[in-house]
């Protein structure tokens, strides 16, 4: 069922469905993203009972298809999967709108790095990262965990090689007669593209239309037989993405659904009309129409003959302000970083790690953050740290990225209370990792010592990045410390183990 996979990559796991019914869309982006990041990266994709021709073209990007068995998309689902598919290495994708927090929860149990693919935000987010490539979406219409990044915008617009390429390229209007392009998605399950067909046939400016659908469309017959007669439409079934582009490129003027579709033809250029046909597609028809990158479907008979090609080369302007074919390597950025934080792994410090930790500590940034900003003499980090090793109650943790070690967090634990401390090395910092590390140790330190009830910790107010991860770790702000008044003390309460 699949190819062999290269373990020497770490893995994206994608799940996502798509059918007739409930169309492509969510497969679609979902490959996008995957063909960005798949020189990096082993891709996995997770489908409940995918068509032949669709299961062909998951494998012509990704290594592995795992066909799931068809069921409720819950929590339980989530769990199989989990038990059946995931490692605590892997960064998992979710793209579909039944990935509820329940889901999301069950899968971050497993370890896993997650981020979401979303374009309504109807439920809290508890994903690692959440990408939405629609615009003029604001943050606060998301509730998220406090360590959620959103990526949101066509900066990370989720497009397909041939369109980042031609997002690059100039575009000039097609030489010839006026084409059109007529593309309402995969599936179009209420047969919108029939409807319009007919009254862009009946336009005397359309010289020729192009109508594409996809294996999904179950509506092939009537369309076919609607076609007889008409030499100038011509009609496309399945096309690949080089394909898709290339009749883009011959086309001045498109009319699509508001959808990713509308996206991968405004990456292109040129007259873009839109037409909203599901009720996810609001956000994205409203950004596409108020910035100008598109114009509704309605206005299409407002506009004289002359005007197309008038208006060509100024909405091409707009559409370039917007799609600079660069989302694959601020994407490719983000995973790197969440595989990093998957990989992380755990373990206690031992004597071979003096001189580890004792350049950690030594480290310029550490001291400057520290309360005592002055380096440390060696004699006395020997002492320190073999007087750490003997004692229970001070425990200290390597963290490793790959083998390598990357950081370190340490505990000192009165009754049921523990105080916490912790520094990345240099090479690891501004990867995000702060938070991973601190919701981490604290997972592992209640595995070493159940009885844990609270941990605090102290942070210099000018040490923003570790207030801030101590913020993304959950961790809520406590009273001051009377030795250090003018420090951020941060309070995380744990739950009773049972």
């Amino acid at each position: 069922m699949a190819n062999t996979i290269n373990q020497a990559k770490p893995r994206i796991v994608f799940r996502a469905d798509g059918n007739s019914r409930i169309g492509l869309g969510h497969v679609v982006r979902s490959l996008a993203l995957a063909q960005m990041l798949h020189e990096d990266f082993s891709c996995v994709f997770a489908i409940q009972q995918p068509e032949q021709a669709l299961q062909a073209q998951l494998l012509g990007v990704c290594e592995e298809v795992v066909v799931l068995a068809e069921q409720e998309v819950t929590e339980q689902e989530a769990a199989c999967l989990a038990r059946q598919v995931l490692r605590p290495t892997d960064v998992v994708v979710l793209d579909g709108y039944r990935f509820d927090t329940a889901y999301q929860q069950r899968v971050k149990e497993s370890g896993c790095s997650l981020v979401c693919i979303d374009d309504i935000h109807a439920y809290p987010f508890v994903a690692d990262a959440v990408i939405n490539q629609a615009g003029g979406v604001s943050e606060a219409a998301y509730t998220t965990a406090p360590y959620t990044k959103l990526l949101l915008g066509p900066e990370y617009a989720l497009l397909r090689p041939p369109f980042l390429k031609a997002s690059q390229q100039e575009r000039t209007v097609p030489v010839g007669a006026l084409r059109v392009l007529l593309n309402m998605g995969g599936a179009d399950p209420q047969n919108v593209t029939l409807q319009l067909a007919g009254e862009l046939a009946e336009d005397s400016r359309v010289n020729s239309m192009e109508i594409v659908v996809g294996g999904a469309y179950q509506h092939l017959q009537e369309l076919q037989s609607w076609l007889q007669g008409r030499e100038q439409v011509r009609l496309h079934r399945n096309l690949d993405a080089e394909a898709m582009c290339l009749l883009m490129e011959g086309c001045a003027v498109a009319v699509t659904s508001a959808s990713g579709v509308a996206y991968e033809y405004a990456a292109v250029g040129g007259v873009l009309f839109v037409l909203q046909t599901a009720g996810n597609q609001t956000g994205l028809y409203s950004f596409l129409t108020h910035t100008g990158i598109a114009k509704p479907y309605e206005e299409l008979q407002q506009l004289g003959p002359s005007d197309f090609k008038s208006g060509f080369q100024k909405q091409v302007q707009v559409q370039r302000q917007y799609f600079d074919g660069q989302s694959p390597q601020r994407l490719q950025q983000q995973f790197r970083n969440f595989s990093l934080s998957a990989a992380l792994t755990f373990r206690r410090a031992s004597e071979e790690d003096l001189m580890l930790i004792y350049s950690w500590n030594n480290d310029p940034e550490v001291r400057r953050y520290s309360f005592n900003p002055e380096p440390i003499p060696l004699p006395n980090h020997q002492a320190w740290f073999s007087a750490r090793l003997s004692d229970a109650a001070t425990p200290i943790y390597v963290v490793e990225a790959a083998g390598e070690p990357a950081a370190q967090v340490r505990f000192s634990l009165q009754g049921k209370a523990a105080t916490v401390g912790y520094l990345i090395d240099s090479k690891f910092r501004g990867k995000g990792l702060g938070h991973v590390v601190l919701q981490r140790g604290v997972a592992r330190l209640q595995q070493d010592f159940p009885d844990i009830m609270l941990v605090e910790g102290l942070v210099q107010r000018q040490n923003i990045p570790s207030v801030r991860a101590f913020e993304k770790a959950g961790f809520a702000y406590g009273e001051p410390d009377p030795q250090h008044p003018k420090a951020r003390r941060f309070v995380l309460e744990l739950p009773k183990k049972d």
